[in-house]
């Protein structure tokens, strides 16, 4: 796709921009948990760090299936993004299988690398602000994983 195109011509759009960034929220929230110790099983946690990396898994694969959501409707490179879609999500499923810590930084490390690819292979196929918006959620959550993984 190129960016002249109708569907690219307009600004990313005011709600997608609010759920974007109120995405960061659990992954401050649990963070500055583990950080300070706030014990919270009085809601049935009993591993923060866990929650968090099931909701990092969850967000990692939600950004790989914008590619298949871009494939969708391009007429170039539809193998690719169709193949490439799923790999975050297999990537960050892998890393559940880790101890807490590698885990945790190997989602930080999952999140960084596909805002650069996405960086690199979505520069004219997302509407403008999108991936400026990215840059800014990849950086307070890549943060927020290594906080809590060097937390312990």
């Amino acid at each position: 796709m190129n960016k002249n195109s109708s569907a690219l011509s307009h600004e990313f759009p005011v709600v997608a921009r609010l759920l974007g960034y109120s995405g960061v929220i659990p992954f401050v929230a649990l963070a500055l948990c583990v950080a300070t110790g706030i014990d919270l099983s009085t809601f049935g946690v009993n591993n923060v760090n866990q929650l968090l990396l099931a909701y990092a898994a969850i967000i990692i694969s939600f950004i790989g299936a914008v590619h298949w959501g871009i494939a969708l409707n391009s007429a170039t490179h539809k193998t690719r993004l169709y193949t490439y879609s799923v790999v975050p999500a297999l990537v960050a499923w892998g890393w559940l299988f880790l101890a807490e810590k590698m885990a945790l930084m190997g989602m930080a490390a999952t999140v960084v690398a596909v805002y650069f690819i996405d960086r690199l292979w979505l520069k004219d196929c997302v509407p403008g602000g999108y991936l400026n918006m990215r840059l800014h959620l990849t950086i307070v959550v890549s943060l927020s994983l290594l906080v809590a993984a060097l937390a312990r």
